[in-house]
């Protein structure tokens, strides 16, 4: 499994591309309510909860939020994206396999 810390500055490529990183809105996960959004493949839930529990035990989260896609290959309806976005500040959406 490889991690990518979003934190750290652009990749050597990236910098070539002159891209850059989004405006980061929070410089620490204490107080912030992250939602955890699974795209309903094999082990999606288990990974991003184990990740949820990680960033519990490393931050002071103040809440925790996890939702599950239908459909793995659609995009997220639109009741479930309105639900995480108004209980989250930082989304990680992830798959499994």
């Amino acid at each position: 499994m490889v991690f990518f810390d979003p934190t750290k500055g652009p990749t050597e490529r990236a910098r070539k591309q002159k891209k850059q990183l989004a405006p980061r809105r929070f410089t620490t996960l204490d107080g912030v309510r992250v939602g955890l959004l699974s795209n309903s493949k094999i082990n999606a839930d288990t990974i991003l909860l184990a990740i949820g529990d990680l960033l519990a035990a490393s931050y002071k989260l103040k809440s925790l939020v996890h939702e599950r896609k239908q459909n793995f290959s659609m995009p997220a309806p639109d009741p479930i994206v309105d639900l995480i976005v108004s209980r989250s500040d930082v989304i990680l959406a992830g798959i499994g396999d």
